[in-house]
């Protein structure tokens, strides 16, 4: 009866440290902040930094073409909500 209840219990560990995952891992993103227009800009979601860093220039590339000025540029994981972020001109209004 003990062996039994030990292979329940054996079972029971290995399903919690085996079992799938309920959280899935944050993929890579590249953010982008400009300053004009002054906007957060995401780019992704990648596997790997190292994805993200090797797609970097395109996008860099294509927000220069559209006449953006950079302001920085980070390769983090993240799950953003919105993928660009833009300071209206009108809460630019107010705040002056």
């Amino acid at each position: 009866m003990l062996g039994f209840y030990l292979f329940g219990l054996y079972l029971a560990v290995l399903s919690v440290f085996a079992g799938p995952s309920r959280r899935s891992p944050e993929k890579w993103w590249v953010e982008i902040i400009t300053d004009l227009p002054y906007c957060t800009y995401y780019f992704g979601p990648f596997d790997t930094d190292k994805e993200a860093s090797s797609n970097t220039p395109g996008y860099i590339e294509d927000l220069e073409s559209e006449g953006a000025k950079r302001l920085s540029i980070r390769i983090k994981r993240c799950h953003p909500s919105d993928l660009t972020i833009c300071e209206s001109e009108f809460s630019e209004s107010i705040a002056a």
